[in-house]
């Protein structure tokens, strides 16, 4: 179920609505709560002009630091949300925004689209429950059904979802030789291939292709140059005769 005020330590989205004496006071969108930040809690240090760190309609990542649920009031720190923190919940809130019009592409009707957003937010964010899809098509498909889409709507987000999910890689690949002629050349190579978390695909006579798949191709090229060293100096070991193709 969506939980009615946030957790202590919780880092969350909000929007900046005043600033009144030494507070700042801060919508929180997940929740339609409203939080207060003193100034203590803005940066450290004496502040001389807030405006230099806060302005009303900015989007900012916030700590929870108190709830009364009793009072509904929330205490909140921006100086204690670390860089990687605010990242974080900036890319969730743009995993949120992407799952919202993927919906909208399938769901042309806006009634029925919030209707089933507010039913799917329920038991879990609408990107969690979009990615779960990826993962397992069959039993959130059935879910989203329950959340009041037809089976071929629920279907196609599917298919969305999933061709999504293909952009969202890249591949880097390359190509190399390798052989042996000792009378156990065969058990050499095949020992030298069996490399985990790496495709390799035989291509003609001692050519292969190496592909590595990642989110990110810094870190894609990484991890080739890694694998194609580690073949390397196997081979050396094995015995076998190893090129990379150019």
């Amino acid at each position: 179920m969506h939980k009615e005020f946030p957790e202590e330590d919780e880092i969350v989205l909000g929007t900046v609505t005043k600033l009144i004496g030494t507070s700042v006071f801060i919508q929180i969108e997940e929740f339609g709560k409203e939080g207060v930040i003193s100034f203590s809690e803005v940066a450290p240090g004496r502040i001389r002009n807030i405006r230099d760190y806060v302005r009303p309609g900015q989007k900012i990542a916030v700590k929870i630091l108190r709830v009364d649920r009793v009072k509904g009031h929330i205490d909140l720190s921006l100086r204690r949300v670390s860089a990687k923190e605010k990242k974080e919940v900036f890319e969730k809130q743009s995993r949120e925004r992407e799952a919202k019009v993927l919906l909208g592409i399938v769901i042309k009707d806006n009634a029925k689209l919030e209707q089933a957003i507010e039913k799917i937010s329920e038991s879990s964010s609408l990107a969690e429950t979009l990615s779960n899809l990826h993962e397992n098509p069959s039993a959130e498909i059935a879910n989203l059904e329950k959340s009041g889409l037809s089976k071929e709507e629920a279907q196609k987000i599917a298919e969305l979802v999933a061709e999504k999910e293909r952009e969202r890689f890249v591949i880097v690949k390359s190509r190399f030789s390798v052989s042996s002629e000792a009378e156990n050349g065969i058990e050499k190579i095949k020992k030298l291939l069996s490399v985990p978390n790496a495709d390799i695909k035989y291509i003609s006579a001692s050519n292969y292709l190496l592909s590595i798949k990642d989110k990110d191709y810094k870190e894609a090229n990484k991890k080739l140059k890694e694998i194609t060293d580690m073949l390397a100096a196997k081979a050396k070991e094995l015995g076998c005769l190893f090129e990379i193709k150019k």
